[in-house]
């Protein structure tokens, strides 16, 4: 018994042996140590352990005791009780009967063990624990769990804040089913990257709301896995960044729309800079030749003066005067056209007697070309009189019978057809000339452009454009049609009153 007790004495439990009836028969040092430390009595050999104990452990071991008495079955309990310190103290008992050969219970073996710092650290586990629940449910961004097929297992308040959905309206529930439109396929994606361990940051995926709106979400994701590294799902978190997504669409919008008129600006300059080119070469050559015909015929006046007769200077005055007037029509074709980009022409509207308006319109033509051509005039349901601005009306008129006389060399007629329908004037004016290239065909209304076929025919090549202009402050339209070596017609469309 010595040897015995020597290893009782040593275990690391208390033991306490009973009889049936709850003396106590035997006890250990540890478990002397233990009474000590938590009971009003020290164990003594001899006594009834109920006794031993207090009010609320009294009530345990007497339970306890009961049921393995009519049981016979071991039994196990834990108890909270506070030492002679005031510290609070866990444990944990087994109780194991001892049963003789008829049967009856002769003794019971109480294993005491002082499970105090395993409780402290439980208790810490689970306020850690309550914690950081507490904290994600009340964490300011998106935090949400779903399992390895993609059903929510964690939701926390501020993902119902910015869904409208609430815990359990998504517990269970399929994420994509709850959250994506049938179309979206990167949450899938998304699963099978973090389930594979690969790091998702900053993924943005685009989800509906309860409402039905459309919001963004910025996620980063990890996955989940047991003791035994087995994944078990993936935990989401991140921000609702609908605002600042569409901030930042607005800003490449506006970006884009910046490098749109940047773009527009440099070519605006390069129009710019390329017609001044086409300027200089125009009009260094439309200048050149009649000043060199005045100056040729000025020096020829002064030269052979004493040999010429009244008619021949008035001849040679003539030809002067004819360079001068065509110089001043190229200088009011220019002027014409930098008022109008400057913006300077303004409607002066005023009563117009059509007839009488076109009867001179084409005599005047004809006296400026030298009736070359016959100007073929249909006039048909003409209003009396209308309201336009006189001098814009009559600069489409003049260059559009102006051109189509001068580019067609050879030819005898010019056909001019207008006519009023409703609150619409449309003017047609139609030649048999050399017609317009198709790949010219785009540029007619440039300014300073002139066709390659037009040889050695005079002009700026800002006729067109001023024509175009004189329209467009007409509130009308211009549209040509041409085949080269046919003929063109310019059709305009001028609303009246």
């Amino acid at each position: 018994m010595d040897l015995l007790g020597s290893i009782l004495n040593n275990i690391d439990e208390a033991l306490i042996v009973i009889d049936g009836c709850g003396k106590i028969l035997f006890f250990n040092n540890v478990a002397l140590s233990m009474s000590k430390e938590l009971l009003e009595k020290e164990l003594q050999v001899g006594d009834d352990l109920l006794h031993s104990v207090s009010h609320t452990g009294k009530e345990i071991v007497h339970e306890i005791i009961g049921e393995i008495q009519e049981k016979k079955q071991p039994d196990r309990s834990f108890a909270e009780y506070v030492n002679r310190q005031g510290a609070t103290a866990y444990l944990e008992s087994s109780y194991v009967p001892v049963i003789n050969d008829e049967g009856i219970l002769t003794h019971i073996h109480i294993f005491i063990r002082d499970i105090t710092p395993q409780k402290v650290v439980e208790k810490k586990l689970t306020a850690q624990a309550a914690n950081i629940s507490n904290l994600i449910e009340k964490a300011n961004a998106i935090i949400i769990g779903v399992d390895t097929r993609g059903y929510i297992t964690d939701w926390n308040e501020y993902s119902s804040k910015i869904t409208g959905f609430e815990k359990e309206e998504v517990f269970a529930q399929k994420f994509s089913d709850i959250l994506l439109t049938k179309e979206e396929k990167h949450f899938d994606e998304l699963l099978t990257k973090v389930l594979a361990n690969e790091s998702v940051h900053n993924h943005e995926i685009p989800v509906r709301t309860k409402s039905g709106k459309k919001a963004i979400f910025l996620l980063n994701g990890t996955h989940r896995t047991t003791a035994t590294q087995e994944a078990t799902g993936l935990l989401f978190v991140g921000q609702d960044v609908t605002e600042l997504t569409e901030y930042r669409k607005s800003l490449e919008k506006k970006v884009e729309e910046r490098t749109n008129e940047l773009q527009k600006a440099f070519k605006k300059e390069r129009e710019v800079v390329e017609m001044k080119s086409r300027f200089i070469s125009i009009a260094s050559h439309e200048f050149r030749t009649p000043l060199s015909s005045i100056d040729f015929t000025a020096d020829f006046i002064k030269k052979y003066n004493h040999q010429l007769t009244v008619a021949d200077i008035d001849a040679k005055l003539d030809t002067i005067k004819k360079q001068v007037k065509h110089m001043t029509y190229l200088l009011d074709d220019v002027l014409t056209y930098g008022k109008s980009e400057a913006g300077e022409l303004r409607l002066i509207i005023s009563k117009i007697i059509l007839v009488d308006f076109v009867t001179k319109i084409v005599e005047e033509v004809g006296h400026g070309t030298k009736n070359t051509h016959l100007i073929n005039t249909d006039l048909n349901q003409l209003p009396e009189i209308i309201m336009t601005d006189e001098k814009l009306l009559r600069n489409v008129f003049i260059n559009l019978l102006t051109n189509s006389i001068k580019f067609s060399p050879g030819r005898n007629c010019v056909y001019l057809s207008l006519r009023g329908e409703g609150n619409e004037l449309t003017l047609a004016v139609r030649d048999e000339g050399i017609g317009i290239p198709e790949d010219e065909a785009d540029k007619i209304f440039e300014p300073f452009i002139r066709g390659k076929a037009t040889g050695s025919i005079q002009g700026t090549g800002l006729g067109l454009s001023i024509v175009k202009k004189a329209v467009e402050l007409l509130r009308g339209s211009i549209q040509a049609e041409s085949r080269l070596g046919v003929g063109t017609t310019f059709t305009v469309k001028i609303p009246i009153e």
